[in-house]
């Protein structure tokens, strides 16, 4: 039987979920279990059925028909088994027939109630747990504060170097909780398979959540960026975007555009030569024991004889 996770949040986005999917799932298949993950496939253009984005042996489906952070997830994790699909329980159903997987990681869950799971990892903003605490469409919050309970582990996301406190507006939702900090980490930025130094000027662009907190990090990591440009989260790049980027980038004068993951996949291969790209990771605080405890809280130990 499958060991079902659930990674999520209660904001309307931008807590580092894909990189936390990937960080589970890489760990999992590290130690030869089958990983399969399970997305709603949002912004995906072939729509929300079911559709396999790899099948553990091969990527089948693309942006902009797959949609980029399950796309994303399948470069990252070649051998897991990728479905999107609006009906979750569907595409358990699927992946259970086809796969027998070990892990099933369900992407942005949360709130996505029906499939029972033994674990729920909930993600939380470190510099802005719960927004102004109102739902949309007057907040950023998908539910009520109060429902940070229900999660069994919790991840602070994009906690500054050394930082460790828990944020006060959300220590009365956390208490008796096992908590663990985390960070994203820029393990070099790439032209190609070529990893490139930071004595070029760079023009950033993203289509993601927070499109501001890419552009400082890479400020704040010391790399010369000399304009930028924000699209909206999952953002489809169209022709129009490509000529308007080339401009972007002769006009400031820039050695090269630059990007996030999650963008790049959506690139063609005319603006890829023109762009690098920032590969991150996501690292956590006590990483041992944030794995010891998912294994334990799932008793993956006993029913797989783990180890």
């Amino acid at each position: 039987m499958s060991k079902i996770i659930s990674i999520g949040n209660i904001t309307m986005g931008g807590t580092g979920k894909t990189p936390m999917v990937i960080k589970i799932g890489k760990y999992f298949i590290d130690k030869n279990l089958k990983v399969a993950v399970i997305s709603r496939g949002y912004k995906g253009k072939i729509g929300y059925g079911l559709n396999v984005i790899s099948d553990g042996k091969a990527l089948l489906l693309k942006p902009p028909l797959a949609a980029d952070e399950p796309y994303l997830i399948a470069n990252k994790l070649p051998t897991a088994y990728v479905v999107t699909c609006k009906d979750r329980n569907l595409a358990y159903n699927y992946i259970s027939e086809h796969y027998h997987p070990d892990i099933i990681l369900l992407d942005d869950a949360f709130q996505h109630r029906r499939i029972k799971r033994d674990l729920d990892i909930l993600l939380l903003d470190y510099n802005n747990p719960i927004s102004t605490g109102f739902i949309f469409p007057f907040g950023y919050l998908r539910e009520f504060p109060s429902a940070i309970q229900r999660g069994d582990i919790i991840v602070f996301t994009k906690v500054p170097e050394g930082d460790i406190k828990i944020p006060l507006n959300v220590k009365k939702y956390i208490r008796g909780k096992d908590i663990f900090f985390s960070r994203t980490k820029i393990v070099g930025v790439f032209l190609g398979e070529e990893m490139i130094g930071k004595d070029l000027k760079f023009f950033s662009f993203s289509g993601i959540a927070n499109n501001r907190s890419f552009f400082l990090m890479l400020i704040k990591n010391g790399y010369n960026i000399v304009g930028n440009k924000g699209f909206r989260d999952h953002h489809s790049y169209q022709d129009r975007d490509f000529l308007e980027l080339k401009r972007y980038l002769t006009n400031s004068k820039a050695d090269l555009l630059i990007t996030t993951e999650k963008d790049y996949v959506k690139l063609d291969d005319n603006i890829k030569k023109f762009t690098a790209v920032v590969r991150i990771e996501f690292e956590i605080d006590r990483e041992e024991d944030f794995f010891e405890l998912i294994i334990s809280k799932i008793d993956l130990k006993n029913s797989l004889h783990f180890f």
